[in-house]
């Protein structure tokens, strides 16, 4: 009796009370307590072609957006679906691909307005339509190139803090975050973009490196136009949808016909693909050589056939790689070898990963690590050789070799146990690591708490512009030394500032 009337009393005290809402987590992340937790992160990649979007703790993005022309149309506007609609050919002499791209490096033509309209429409539809939540109330991590030109930066920060009210927006570099989901922590990234190739060397997640090139996929699909104009009549229709399409569908094939010799045991002999090639009024179907566009794409990319003599902006891909890392210190070199990234829609066509990594292997066969080049070169050097062998051991360099081999003998013990259990690294090395992309490794970075490299408050971008912008920047022991001493440091001037950690 007095238990059941304790606890009619214990349950009449106590007040009913709702029970917080759960914290639904990630896929990655750890689910915690509600209190004091802010809003995950949305992270955008931000390219010339397309913004990958998502939230943190994801292994990979929620959507893929790319600026097309129909992506622009207005609301309403249903030509595209007419049987009579066709768009004009997009000759290879014009500016191949303009309607397909944010930005390009070039900006004397590209008009900011239309860069920020176009920036809006998109981030709406992937709030509204794709990520599904609140624009503004969490903070955003973008993910752009480290040399990024100001103007388009500008605009795009702009853009995004006048139309949303996001309270603060954190930039990373793309090479970094590319090395972070590959798990290394230095490498060489080749970003094999739209407009340009960027060979980025990251060492200690700090770029030391960074070499251009146009040789990119926007060559890549002008020269493949102008060699598929040159097999098609004048009827059908050239455009840069199909291009891409025509590049994707031989990397398929491509891709079967290995999977097929592997299974079968014999190599097939179906070395042509037809296609629906679509025209003004009827669809005829077209018959090509696989391998005549794998001629176009690696001689875009690598030429194989020229003359060796190339301006600095248009390099082939393994000069180019092979420049950066002659321009490595030997140990850095030594890392970055081995650790080859590619990343970059380019690198997703037909067998480039392994045709720039076997013309590498072959150009430093050739040529090695020495700058400069030529017969009086080689001969001065192989009599400098000659001259070492035969000189003669100084007197001073004499010494017991009972204690050399003493101290030979301990220092190999005591770097034989050290190593006993530890995996060395491999080293020198021609050697290629798959990475899961750059908003993988911001995902990580941004799910670990790290601290950003550029944080931009709203505050003060609106306020002071891209000046206003906070670079965390290392403590150096230079002032303590040189207050010690008692002379006084010149308070530093920051002019500009990039992404790159050597800037």
């Amino acid at each position: 009796m007095d238990n059941r009337r304790g606890l009619s009393k214990s349950e009449n005290a106590a007040t009913p009370v709702t029970p917080p809402a759960r914290y639904v987590s990630s896929n990655l992340s750890t689910p915690g307590s509600t209190f004091g937790k802010e809003e995950d992160a949305v992270i955008f990649e931000l390219t010339p072609r397309y913004i990958k979007a998502g939230i943190e703790g994801e292994s990979h993005a929620q959507c893929r957006v790319a600026f097309t022309p129909d992506a622009s149309r207005r609301h309403g506007d249903y030509r595209t679906w007419l049987p009579g609609y066709h768009r004009a050919n997009e000759g290879p002499e014009s500016l191949w691909g303009e309607a397909y791209e944010l930005w390009r490096n070039d900006l004397k033509d590209v008009d900011l307005g239309l860069l920020s309209n176009k920036l809006e429409r998109v981030v709406r539809e992937i709030y509204n339509t794709r990520l599904l939540v609140d624009a503004g109330n969490a903070r955003l991590v973008l993910v752009i190139q480290s040399l990024i030109p100001h103007p388009v930066l500008s605009t795009v920060l702009q853009t995004l803090f006048e139309r949303w009210s996001f309270p603060s927006i954190t930039l990373l570099p793309a090479p970094a975050t590319a090395i972070v989901s590959a798990g290394l922590r230095s490498g060489l990234v080749i970003d094999v973009g739209w407009e340009e190739t960027v060979v980025t060397a990251v060492y200690e997640f700090r770029e030391v490196r960074c070499l251009r090139t146009t040789r990119a996929t926007k060559l890549v699909t002008q020269n493949v136009a102008k060699w598929a104009q040159s097999i098609l009549d004048a009827h059908h229709r050239l455009d840069l949808n199909l291009v891409e399409e025509l590049i994707r569908r031989v990397g398929l094939h491509v891709l079967q016909q290995a999977a097929e010799e592997t299974s079968h045991g014999a190599s097939s002999d179906k070395d042509r693909i037809t296609l629906d090639w679509p025209t003004t009024n009827f669809t005829k179907p077209i018959s090509f050589n696989h391998a005549d566009v794998f001629r176009v794409i690696h001689e875009s990319l690598l030429d194989p056939e020229g003359d060796g003599c190339h301006d600095d902006e248009e390099l082939p891909l393994h000069k180019l790689v092979h420049d950066c890392l002659l321009a490595l210190p030997l140990d850095i070199r030594g890392i970055c070898i081995s650790r080859l990234v590619f990343i970059g829609e380019g690198s997703d066509m037909p067998s480039v990963p392994t045709t720039i990594l076997r013309s590498l292997n072959e150009l430093i066969k050739a040529q090695g690590w020495t700058e400069v080049l030529g017969q009086k070169v080689r001969k001065r050097r192989e009599g400098l050789t000659e001259l070492a062998q035969t000189r003669a051991q100084p007197v001073d360099a004499r010494h017991d070799d009972v204690m050399l081999a003493e101290t030979l003998l301990t220092e190999e013990r005591y770097i034989r146990d050290k190593m006993k259990h530890l995996q060395p690294p491999i080293q020198s090395v021609v050697r290629q690591v798959d990475s899961l992309g750059s908003w993988a490794g911001a995902s990580l970075l941004t799910t670990l708490k790290v601290k950003s490299f550029v944080e931009i408050q709203r505050e003060r971008f609106l306020s002071h512009g891209l000046s206003g912008a906070s670079r965390s920047v290392e403590v150096s022991s230079v002032q303590p030394r040189m207050s010690t001493l008692g002379l006084r440091s010149k308070p530093a001037e920051r002019t500009s500032w990039t992404l790159s950690g050597w800037a």
